[in-house]
């Protein structure tokens, strides 16, 4: 386990789902800056590594902290039910040992899917943030998103995902390189420089470690998904208790990008639109880093 931020490594203790299981997080910068809590984007690779750009281009001007997810990256992997609800305990075990070590109004800074996570506490927390900023925002999972069904009519297939011996299997071939270059060809990356067969390999190796299989399958399937329809976000956002920034991405996909702009025109106080699709963050996050730096100074 190595700092993927340029940071300092971190763990946490939560009790998630009747399980105590450790988080890792990554903390960069001055402690005196200002606060930026990054939330990775949910998927198959995802980890806090995607804000490597960004973190790199907002040096010592902030203070940046991320962690992995409960079921990604670095943090433990178990066989549990996820859901949303385990996704904002988490969030809220993050937010509570943050206002602790740090006595700081974050801003609090989602990527993809974890936008969800983040709006699932707007009553509950928003109160104490700085500042909510949701970058290519998505409430459904891929499945849902392609079939228009609910996400529990995927609950096979998270069943099947979690059964010994078939579902090691039958996910070892959903992350082969051939999948994950064309899931990331079309829905994360702009540039094909990104999809080099080292970066394919990379991005495998964060997708099978052990226990990976069970939160992938959660998000694919939209197990992890907060609502059945676009009302719950657009209601969560308007509960929100902070300025609300949205950041569109002008290739997402067409069903995300229309969740987005709808949430974006009728929601958000800020709303911008940086090139990419579901992973802006990771391949324009110098862009991301100066756009927030400058649109952010009215509420540092």
């Amino acid at each position: 386990m190595t700092p993927q931020l340029g940071g300092t490594l971190e763990t946490l203790q939560i009790d998630l789902a009747g399980r105590q299981l450790r988080l890792v997080l990554e903390r960069r910068g001055p402690a005196a800056a200002p606060l930026w809590l990054l939330l990775p984007a949910l998927s198959t690779v995802s980890s806090r590594g995607e804000w490597r750009q960004l973190a790199e281009a907002v040096d010592d001007q902030r203070q940046l902290v991320s962690f992995d997810w409960p079921g990604f990256g670095d943090s433990d992997r178990p066989a549990i039910p996820y859901d949303a609800a385990v996704l904002r305990s988490a969030l809220r075990a993050v937010l509570s040992y943050l206002r602790i070590t740090t006595r700081q109004r974050p801003t609090v800074i989602a990527a993809g899917h974890s936008a969800s996570v983040a709006l699932g506490l707007a009553t509950e927390w928003s109160g104490l943030w700085q500042e909510l900023v949701l970058v290519a925002p998505t409430w459904r999972g891929p499945l849902p998103t392609m079939t228009g069904w609910p996400s529990q009519r995927f609950g096979w297939l998270r069943r099947l995902v979690a059964a010994p011996w078939i579902g090691p299997a039958l996910y070892r071939l959903n992350t082969s390189r051939a999948v994950l270059g064309l899931m990331l060809r079309r829905h994360v990356w702009v540039a094909p420089a990104l999809l080099t067969p080292a970066r394919i390999r990379e991005q495998q190796r964060l997708s099978r470690r052990p226990g990976a299989r069970f939160a992938s399958a959660a998000f694919v399937s939209g197990g992890l998904d907060p609502a059945g329809d676009r009302a719950w976000w657009l209601q969560q956002a308007r509960l929100l208790q902070c300025p609300l920034q949205v950041v569109l991405a002008s290739e997402a996909p067409p069903r995300s990008k229309t969740e987005m702009e709808a949430l974006g025109w009728e929601a958000a106080d800020q709303l911008s639109v940086i090139p990419g699709r579901l992973g802006l963050h990771q391949e324009f996050g110098a862009l991301l880093a100066r756009q927030l730096l400058e649109n952010g100074e009215s509420f540092d």
